[in-house]
């Protein structure tokens, strides 16, 4: 079978006008979402899918995913009826595990098109109905920014065996002395002071 997804990473975002995005949840893990109307199925990141609680199914058949860039990707594995939450609403949707980078979780038009979901770009925002009738509106994110992990998320993927590195950035900029210019009374009698020094 063919698939086709649009857009795969954060870069591709801001010259697309059929894209909202924003955060869910994933069987209470926290998700980077884009929905995506040009993306014919729903998927999941890989390393994403890795941290549940919950094994993927195998489809009867490998879906051929076109990429953006002319390229495809091919894969088999499926999460069923996975629960999301959209402003604090459980909806279901199936997701094909693919291995994308930047978003955890694309919602594609299976899944907008199942809830009648009505995506206005320009507000991003998602209005779409549960099988009650009720009208839910998801509210996406105006930009899209560097994500910041949680604590107890890093800790949730390292203890299923996801890889970690821990990074100490040090700014040496701020170590540098001030400069004669900056010090009271000094900077009063340049002539005392030799030109090499040019800091204090």
């Amino acid at each position: 079978m063919k698939g086709r997804v649009l857009i795969l990473t954060q870069t591709d975002v801001p010259e697309s006008s059929s894209v909202v995005g924003g955060t869910i949840y994933v069987y209470g893990f926290s998700a980077r979402v884009l929905m995506d109307s040009g993306a014919s199925h729903s998927f999941i990141a890989s390393r994403f899918a890795s941290c549940l609680n919950v094994p993927p199914n195998c489809m009867p058949y490998v879906l051929d995913v076109s990429t953006p860039t002319g390229g495809s990707m091919c894969t088999d594995l499926v999460y069923r009826g996975c629960e999301i939450s959209m402003a604090g609403v459980p909806v279901y949707v199936d997701l094909i595990v693919l291995p994308i980078h930047d978003f955890d979780v694309i919602l594609g038009m299976d899944w907008l098109s199942a809830y009648h979901a009505y995506m206005d770009c320009y507000t991003k925002t998602v209005d779409f109905c549960l099988p009650d009738g009720t009208t839910v509106q998801f509210k996406g994110n105006n930009g899209f920014s560097t994500p910041i992990i949680s604590f107890i998320r890093a800790s949730r993927y390292l203890e299923k065996g996801c890889e970690g590195i821990l990074a100490h950035v040090v700014d040496r900029r701020k170590e540098k002395g001030k400069s004669m210019e900056e010090v009271p009374i000094v900077n009063e009698f340049p002539d005392v002071f030799p030109p090499d020094l040019v800091s204090l």
